[in-house]
């Protein structure tokens, strides 16, 4: 593959190569973790590589059209965890808001966020191309559009105070005409917000785990790749929020930190193996994690007029 490409927010912005991916073993890792078959995304590839952009540092997957197709994320359904209806960032976001704002949700998911606002009183419209979310969001009365946000921005130019996307943005390949499209909704001085996963995190000890790659992750994001956003489009960080250690990944941090940490120290080791158990660690997480930057960041625009 080429050691650089064009960066996806600009032809006259260049990207290096990182590392390139053997195809069959991201295949057979999805097959034994997920269940799931994903070889129809990659028909023709042996690999496929993880770019950064030189001037945002944002890091991306190409080729570009090796994301997930409505199939993949049906299968995704199925697991309980995956859209879960209320999360750290929601809460976070709903207690900004004065409750008198016009918001717009790019990509509504399970419809959790939609739902608990507009039984707050906020109006608010969501975009979303699952089906079966369009089912639902029928039955429960929520305002819901099928189309992606660059085919609504055309029609619903400077209409919202707020719009919103929780763990959306690095799903996007084409992240400079998703990007725009919000901004192009929002009224001038609106408020742009994204929550993604930080790959600064703990996370970044697993590389993110298997869905943080493709079919399922398009990009990785951080905190410095989502703050030089300013040089690129029309806009300004206003907040950035870490989202704490949630309980539902001590798991992940212990197998992926804590442990590790410990096989590397001939102490420790030998303290934990007599003394320790798992049930210690978590219980030692479980006082600290409001201190431990979880899976999550929270970044909060503010669109130049």
């Amino acid at each position: 593959m080429d050691n650089t490409i064009q960066s996806p927010f600009s032809t006259n912005r260049r990207a290096m190569l990182l590392k390139e991916i053997k195809v069959q073993n991201l295949i057979e890792d999805y097959r034994v973790q997920l269940g799931i078959d994903v070889s129809r995304h990659f028909q023709g590839l042996n690999k496929f590589a993880l770019y950064q952009c030189l001037d945002t540092e944002y890091r991306f997957f190409y080729p570009y059209n090796i994301g997930g197709d409505s199939k993949f994320y049906e299968n995704l359904e199925k697991y309980e965890w995956y859209y879960m209806p209320w999360k750290w960032e929601h809460q976070k976001i709903k207690g900004q808001l004065k409750g008198k704002e016009k918001i717009l949700e790019v990509g509504s998911g399970g419809l959790g966020f939609l739902s608990k606002m507009k039984e707050s009183g906020f109006n608010v419209t969501g975009l979303e191309l699952n089906k079966n979310s369009l089912k639902k969001a029928k039955f429960l009365n929520l305002e819901l559009h099928m189309e992606t946000v660059q085919n609504f921005s055309v029609r619903n130019q400077e209409v919202f105070d707020v719009v919103c996307s929780f763990q959306v943005l690095e799903h996007i390949s084409q992240v400079n005409s998703f990007i725009k499209s919000q901004l192009d909704c929002l009224k001038p001085s609106g408020t742009l917000v994204i929550s993604v996963p930080n790959n600064k995190s703990f996370i970044r000890k697993t590389e993110g785990g298997i869905l943080n790659k493709p079919p399922h992750h398009m990009g990785l994001w951080d905190e410095r790749s989502l703050r030089n956003l300013e040089s690129i489009f029309n806009l300004k960080v206003e907040k950035v929020f870490f989202e704490p250690l949630q309980k539902y990944h001590y798991d992940w941090y212990v197998n992926s930190v804590l442990i590790p940490f410990i096989n590397r120290n001939k102490l420790l080791l030998k303290i934990y193996n007599k003394f320790g158990s798992r049930k210690i660690l978590i219980r030692i997480i479980s006082v600290i994690s409001k201190y431990i930057k979880g899976h999550s960041i929270l970044i909060i625009y503010k669109k130049n007029d």
